[in-house]
């Protein structure tokens, strides 16, 4: 550890919701971290359809004065569960774990010596594997290595999911006002950026946590409409915070979310039989330059080239 440099002590906050037993991994992936974590927060979001609440009483009557609980009368939202658990953290670096994913043992070892290494950087990042709803790996999410230092412009234009392989510190957390409880799906991606515009990150390219896909993820539970209405409030957010880059950086950035949002519309328009209409209504909606009818026309282009079979009803 460099000189200077505060002992870190790892807070762990886990979110639950009806997923007792991913809750359970979850917990024992903590529990078995080479390096022990200083506290381990469980913040329930009022499961009632199976027995979470249980199980987190159960290792809190276990590990007392460790694992710590917290239980909502009524659902608040991820982002309002979230806070609720980063309020009585103690620790000086904080981990956010989803309940149904799991860390690798030395997730939080590995991540305290690329930030004693980095003491530049105030928050890790690392690889992660894809599991399916058994726990079986499917694929390591990225087979080269991300960057290192100011990430900011790399996680504005559209890098999610950083906030499952992080640590950061907490006073960084509080600094960029926790989790934004206006991005009900995407808290975890605002925070992250602010993160990026307070800090310099550091990447390790060895996967050590697990991500669960399922049927219960953010694209299956929501609507079309829903899911653009998302991505437009994040990207007014997002150009908002990177009002310090140079215009043309700026502008790459606008115009690869106007492309995931336009490729969100198009897919929707073809799904409703709207063939005809997906280019056309989408371009007369954003009065688009010619440059903006070029990407227009290229998002359009593929997703008629990807799209699945269309049934009619």
């Amino acid at each position: 550890m460099p000189t200077g440099m505060v002992q870190p002590n790892v807070s762990v906050v886990i979110t639950s919701f009806n997923q007792a037993e991913y809750l359970r991994e979850a917990l024992e992936s903590v529990i078995q971290q080479t390096v022990k974590p200083h506290q381990v927060i469980v913040a329930d979001d009022h499961s009632t359809k199976d027995n979470s609440v249980d199980v987190i009483r159960g290792y809190m009557s276990r590990y007392p004065g460790w694992i710590d609980g917290i239980f909502h009368e009524q659902n608040v939202s991820i982002p309002k569960n979230r806070n609720s658990a980063l309020q009585r953290v103690t620790g000086n670096y904080v981990v956010v774990l989803d309940g149904d994913d799991r860390l690798l043992p030395n997730f939080i070892a590995g991540h305290l010596q690329a930030l004693s290494d980095h003491p530049e950087a105030g928050c890790s990042y690392s690889n992660r594997y894809h599991i399916d709803p058994q726990g079986i790996r499917l694929r390591v999410r990225n087979t080269t290595a991300e960057p290192s230092g100011d990430v900011f412009a790399y996680i504005a234009a559209t890098r999610m999911g950083v906030l499952r392989s992080l640590v950061a510190r907490y006073d960084l957390i509080k600094a960029a006002g926790f989790f934004d409880e206006r991005f009900i799906h995407h808290d975890g991606f605002i925070l992250t950026l602010r993160l990026a515009r307070l800090t310099k990150f550091v990447h390790l390219h060895e996967p050590l946590m697990e991500k669960r896909i399922h049927t219960s993820g953010f694209s299956k539970t929501i609507s079309a409409r829903e899911r653009i209405r998302c991505f437009e409030d994040v990207l007014a957010e997002v150009i908002k915070l990177s009002s310090h880059l140079p215009s043309q950086e700026i502008r790459g950035i606008r115009e690869t979310w106007i492309r995931k949002i336009l490729k969100l519309r198009v897919a929707k328009a073809l799904a409703e039989g709207r063939r005809a209409e997906a280019f056309w209504e989408v371009a007369r909606k954003l009065r688009c330059s010619r440059r903006r009818m070029r990407t227009l026309w290229s998002a359009t282009k593929q997703c008629w080239d990807d799209r699945p079979p269309i049934t009619l009803p």
